[in-house]
């Protein structure tokens, strides 16, 4: 297994509208400024890729920023290969307000940069794009989550993507909140660009079975863990023995990305990556 933690770089820029707006080059370079400590701290502590949020890829920003991050990645022997946080919550995939063209346009661009960083898992969570509204007709909001995922498997079957569901807790969404409705998802739609990712935490808080990791089987292309209170791994009683043993039951044997609250992001980084490195190998 190869592991990682999800780089500590916050996931959206916002775009510039107007003169009144905070301007996006200067939000993205000060991210830029960080990011070489965090991306120092990942490979010192042995991760075998990196893993960002959509937002450093700009996709409704001038590529010239995102050139500027492409540029500075190209100094780090590890590779961008995935990116969480799809969706930002102002750009709604379900509700009444879907802006189609924003988010196709969004979707492609997203896709070609990552694509251009050697992407190969592009990461579905995004609880606010995809809550449904109260009163919102739930059927439509499905029908809508499969518009958007149809869109997104076009363009990142053009550019050897995959597109990883994310099951999240009721207390972020209030769709798709298990294994196995994104599961239902992925073959409801079809297309072997649209799986699914298994995240330990959100697993955890939904009190969903270990069964269900088995169950998704090939259908899993991702893998957050955190622990309890959703800190570093190895810092609380989550049975990471039990979990690593379901995965490698359903034959994944991919990456595995640390997404948690860091509270000391160097020494939680490495404690996490020595911690999961037994765990892993001896499943």
């Amino acid at each position: 297994m190869r592991l990682s933690c999800c780089a500590g770089l916050a996931s959206f820029v916002p775009p510039t509208a107007d003169a009144k707006q905070l301007d996006t080059s200067e939000i993205y370079r000060s991210k830029l400024e960080k990011a070489p400590a965090v991306l120092k701290t990942l490979v010192d502590a042995g991760c075998d890729f990196f893993e960002f949020g959509v937002g450093m890829l700009c996709p409704e920003a001038p590529k010239s920023l995102f050139e500027e991050f492409k540029t500075l990645l190209d100094s780090y022997p590890l590779r961008a290969e995935c990116f969480n946080s799809f969706i930002p919550s102002d750009l709604k995939v379900t509700g009444p307000n879907v802006d189609v063209g924003r988010l196709t346009n969004y979707i492609a661009q997203a896709t070609r940069r990552a694509a251009e960083l050697d992407g190969r898992i592009i990461v579905f969570g995004s609880g606010g794009a995809r809550t449904v509204p109260e009163g919102f007709s739930r059927h439509r909001a499905h029908e809508q989550i499969l518009e958007f995922l149809a869109i997104a498997a076009e363009h990142a079957q053009s550019r050897g993507i995959i597109i990883a569901i994310e099951p999240l807790n009721r207390s972020e969404t209030n769709l798709i909140n298990s294994i196995a409705e994104a599961v239902q998802y992925a073959d409801e739609i079809a297309r072997p660009e649209i799986q699914v990712l298994v995240d330990f935490y959100h697993l955890m808080v939904e009190g969903e079975s270990f069964d269900q990791i088995v169950n998704a089987g090939d259908r899993i292309a991702h893998v957050h863990v955190a622990d309890t209170d959703r800190l570093y791994p190895g810092s609380g009683q989550y049975d990471y023995q039990g979990f690593a043993q379901c995965l490698a039951d359903a034959g994944y044997s991919k990456r595995v990305s640390v997404e948690c609250n860091f509270r000391d992001f160097d020494q939680d980084v490495s404690q996490s990556i020595r911690f999961l490195q037994p765990v892993f190998k001896a499943s």
